[in-house]
């Protein structure tokens, strides 16, 4: 597997909590990799850490063969959805969307903007909702909105935390399928951060589970029906220590 990102030893301390001890992880270059962990088990700030907006305080992150420690966030060229949606709303769509190709140092020209906003927005459905204030959409059509925001910058890794977390059943489970054709249409990595079971079978093409800060296993969904993988989907994540 060519990898695009490798995590090397990575710990990550709040004080004297342990958020992060001794993450070791590889992601594909074509591949999505699904976090799965309880609440607290410090997933979201595995992403944060890996997008640079929390620095590692052991460990190496290399990315694209580079190694990318204690890179700005800029420079990583990542993109990241939260589970709030993060949309400002009192702007439009198209000008939610449009934002971050207008940050300092992008320098695209209108048409270019224009461009792969139009683009973005067909691949998403979302052509109508261009001119709408982003307050007056419903919370799929939002969580659409985010996720061309982050496509339309064209980056070199996803990082989603728990993007379908605030929606409904049937329509978290219609964008679980949207959202792994999309990644595969467009060939970037990406990481996908959970608590759901069935979200990280259904979605990964492999699974780490992590538990009070640890990996304690990185595999294959279809393992885990083996006898040694089933604790972790009756929801017993193991009790690790909460120190390095």
């Amino acid at each position: 597997m060519a990898g695009a990102l490798e995590l090397r030893g990575i710990g990550k301390h709040f004080g004297a909590l342990a958020a992060l001890c001794d993450i070791n992880l590889q992601v594909g270059a074509d591949e999505l990799l699904v976090v799965l962990g309880p609440t607290g088990a410090g997933k979201t700030t595995l992403l944060r850490t890996v997008a640079g907006l929390e620095t590692a305080d052991e460990g190496q992150i290399v990315f694209g063969g580079q190694d990318i420690t204690h890179a700005t966030p800029a420079a990583r060229d990542m993109a990241f959805v939260f589970q709030n949606f993060s949309l400002y709303p009192d702007w439009s769509v198209r000008r939610n969307m449009e934002f971050p190709l207008k940050a300092p140092g992008r320098d695209l020209a209108p048409a270019a903007i224009a461009e792969r906003l139009a683009w973005a927005a067909e691949l998403l459905q979302i052509e109508a909702l261009l001119e709408r204030p982003a307050a007056q959409l419903s919370g799929g059509e939002m969580q659409r909105v985010a996720i061309g925001r982050a496509i339309v910058r064209q980056p070199q890794l996803f990082l989603l935390d728990e993007p379908l977390t605030n929606l409904d059943a049937k329509l978290r489970e219609a964008l679980r399928l949207e959202l792994v054709v999309l990644r595969r249409d467009l060939g970037i990595p990406m990481i996908y951060v959970t608590h759901d079971q069935g979200e990280a079978l259904s979605m990964g093409d492999r699974i780490a589970v992590l538990s009070e800060g640890r990996i304690l296993q990185v595999a294959d969904p279809r393992r885990c029906t083996e006898s040694r993988y089933r604790r972790w989907w009756r929801g017993n994540w193991g009790s690790l220590p909460s120190t390095c």
